[in-house]
């Protein structure tokens, strides 16, 4: 194990190589004790064995197998990263843990506590898939953690490229998910320090047509952690953002430079159009005086054809209408769609028999709530259970809404007030 409790204070292993006289001490003590389970521990360290606690029992500790599957280089980077934490901490009035388990099955390598916000600092190697980052992701954000990552790249980079042709996927995921777009990361075969900032301005989509400037759209650059610091947005250092931020300014005016561009060439396109419309004008108003007496019929035709046809539908919708309500009335049902010629038919208690699980994130007006209730008033099963799964999600405006218009349906003795006010109570509102 990288740590151990010693004097009630967390030691690690590193630490106890510092000085020979210590390690002596330590090596003797007998009081080091498990930071995870309490048991007893021993510091170990040989030719070919890296400096370690170890338990003096042969006992089943989580943590234990967790440092054991830890690498070099994440070993490296969270023992890096302890000082300057540390510091940052001191700095800000965080409070600073390492190692502590928040999600289930999972050490969390840092964190940083202060009255007003709480940071979870994991540390990423290529191992980890899309599913497994947004799923911690998510559980720190329940539990009120802003998620944090440092990243383990096989060839950081140091000058700006293009997130889009990236192939490594937990910088990716920095880049897009993180609050500032941004991704820290350590080089796992030198070991330096970079941080990579994406510039979300979304400048065009033609990129094939950009230039090398505007087409590389992530800034990078390699840092000190001597410079390393945190605020409400996540990681960065002083040098960093103002590189960044001339990096933008580049970028912006690249930008303007080429959209003048393109505005030229569009003009002198649209100047060379003008020209071939004027040539082809005479043609075109012959062409015209003719047609304007077949596209006036065909106008005439259409919109006879079209005023049938709304008829026709306006008859079709009365029918089904009617039918509907005929269905209704001896069934009691809703009417869903015509399978093999025949319609569905669900009962109310179908229709509210399960709490729906997907809910309606609009926010439903009065009007809405009206076009609802009329539908339902036509028994139409799909717009029954579209207002039902309303009522399971509704919010306190709205449900006053839902109550006033119940009212007075309930004043005016509709038939529709049973059905209404069942849907109601299934749902929880009454």
């Amino acid at each position: 194990m990288e740590k151990c409790i010693y004097n009630g204070k967390t030691l690690y292993a590193y630490e106890v190589l510092q000085n020979f006289e210590f390690e002596k001490v330590i090596r003797k003590c007998p009081t080091l004790i498990c930071c995870d389970c309490g048991a007893s521990v021993f510091f170990r360290h040989g030719k070919q064995r890296t400096e370690c606690f170890v338990h003096k029992h042969k006992e089943e500790c989580r943590y234990g197998d967790y440092c054991r599957k830890q690498s070099e280089i994440f070993k490296h980077a969270q023992r890096e990263l302890t000082v300057h934490l540390q510091r940052i901490a001191e700095q800000h009035n965080y409070q600073l843990e390492e190692d502590v388990m928040i999600i289930p099955a999972h050490y969390t390598a840092f964190v940083l506590r202060s009255v007003s916000v709480s940071y979870a600092i994991d540390i990423i190697d290529s191992a980890a898939t899309t599913a497994t980052l947004e799923k911690h992701k998510n559980m720190y954000l329940q539990k009120g953690y802003q998620y944090l990552q440092i990243t383990v790249d096989k060839n950081a980079e140091h000058e700006s490229f293009s997130e889009r042709t990236m192939a490594y996927l937990p910088v990716k995921f920095a880049l897009n998910e993180s609050l500032n777009h941004t991704a820290l990361v350590i080089d796992k075969e030198y070991r330096t320090w970079s941080i990579y900032i994406l510039d979300k301005t979304n400048i065009s989509t033609e990129y094939e047509l950009m230039p090398y400037v505007l087409y590389n759209d992530t800034f990078a650059m390699s840092i000190s952690l001597d410079d390393l610091n945190i605020n409400n947005l996540g990681f960065y250092t002083a040098s960093s953002n103002d590189a960044y931020n001339s990096f933008c300014q580049t970028r912006k005016q690249a930008y303007v430079e080429w959209t003048h561009e393109q505005e030229k060439i569009l003009k002198q396109t649209q100047i060379e159009m003008e020209n071939e419309h004027k040539r082809a004008e005479q043609q075109r108003l012959e062409k015209e005086r003719i047609t304007v007496e077949i596209r006036v019929q065909r106008q005439q035709a259409e919109a006879t054809k079209k005023k049938a046809e709304e008829e026709a539908k306006e008859q079709r919708q009365l029918k089904e209408i009617q039918k509907f309500a005929q269905i209704h009335t001896e069934t009691g049902g809703y009417i869903g769609a015509k399978v093999k010629g025949e319609y569905q038919i669900f009962t109310l208690e179908e229709i509210a028999s399960e709490f729906p699980k997907t809910c309606i994130s609009k926010k439903y007006s009065i009007t809405d709530f009206k076009e609802r209730i009329k539908k339902m008033q036509e028994y139409r099963y799909t717009e029954t259970k579209i207002l039902f799964t309303k009522m399971c999600y509704i919010s306190s405006e709205e449900k006053e809404i839902l109550l006033e218009i119940y009212n007075e349906l309930k004043e005016s003795h509709s038939d529709i007030v049973n059905d209404i006010e069942y849907l109601m109570k299934n749902a929880g509102i009454v």
